[in-house]
């Protein structure tokens, strides 16, 4: 059976359960992951040279010594309202969802109006 013999249905397949697990993939990994991240990336431990260890006369051997204590107990001041990992995760991939939601739609609607011409 070739692919004009098949239902207009048939040869279009729902993306929805692909979107769906996908978005549910990508809730776990920025909701409930991101709290098990690296402690001490390096932006975040330049933050702490930057401030807490700003005076010290061994920068290497404060940060050794803040090591693994929370940046944000450290410097409050350094960073935004970053204490919510989960709530940043969440507002992160609904924002990603939410742009490739509208370009996607961008794209049909271009071929649709190309179709019609």
């Amino acid at each position: 059976m070739s692919e004009q013999d098949q239902p207009d249905a048939a040869r279009r397949r729902s993306l929805w359960p692909v979107v769906v697990v996908g978005l549910g993939v990508a809730l776990v990994v920025g909701v409930v992951l991101a709290n098990f991240a690296a402690s001490t990336p390096d932006a975040l431990q330049r933050v702490v040279i930057n401030s807490v260890c700003r005076d010290a006369a061994d920068k290497e051997a404060c940060l050794a010594e803040k090591e693994g204590e929370p940046v944000v107990l450290l410097a409050p001041e350094a960073l935004a309202d970053y204490t919510n990992v989960a709530l940043s995760g969440l507002v992160g991939v609904a924002a990603t969802f939410v742009v490739g939601s509208g370009l996607v739609y961008l794209l049909r609607l271009t071929r649709r109006q190309e179709r019609s011409r």
